[in-house]
This record gives C-alpha cells, structure tokens and sequence, in this order.
C-alpha cells in the first residue's frame, strides 16, 4: 500500500465483500441459520471498525518502525479474514459447498 488511504480502502473493501458474500449466500441458499449470518456479519463489521482504528494511529516517522507497523497490521487483519471466512464455511450448508466446487470447475 502506498499510503494511509489506500490500506483503509483495503480494509472497507475486504470486509465489505465479505459481508456481501455472506448475506448473498444466505438468500440463495436454505439450510443457512439467520442467526449465524447476523454473528458472522458482526465480526466483521468489528474487525472493519478495529483494523481502521489501528491504522488511523501516528506511528514513528522513520521509515524501518512504520514498515513493521504496517506489516504487523496486515498479518493480524488477514488472520482475523481467515478465521471469518472458516466460520463462512461452516456456515453453509454441505450440498451449497458441493454446488459451488462444481461450479468453480
């Protein structure tokens, strides 16, 4: 990321699409709990909410702390994407997983 603007566009438009992924599977596929939905898609307005709060803080001028601030903010960000996109997963009914691995061929 080349700048402070570009990683919070990173992070709104990770978690965006992931919330859109959720609530699209959940119209178009049965078997898929309401509740869990509402669980996942507040994690991840809470992970967007952490992750831009985090990046919105001065770090250290010199180029050596900032390169590590930003390489520490991205790992701990794409751990929590992971860990949301299991949960997806999880989510979703076994015959919907099926369909989609089909229709990825």
């Amino acid at each position: 990321m080349a700048n402070k603007r570009d990683l919070k566009k990173y992070i709104r438009t990770v978690c965006g699409d992931l919330a859109a992924e959720i609530i699209t599977a959940y119209h178009c596929f049965e078997g898929v709990d309401s509740k869990t939905v509402g669980t996942i898609v507040g994690e991840i307005a809470e992970l967007q909410c952490d992750t831009l709060a985090k990046a919105s803080v001065a770090v250290d001028k010199s180029e050596k702390s900032a390169r590590a601030a930003y390489k520490a903010l991205t790992k701990e960000f794409n751990e929590a994407v992971c860990k949301i996109v299991a949960e997806m997963n999880a989510a979703m009914p076994a015959e919907a997983r099926k369909e989609m691995k089909e229709a990825a061929k």
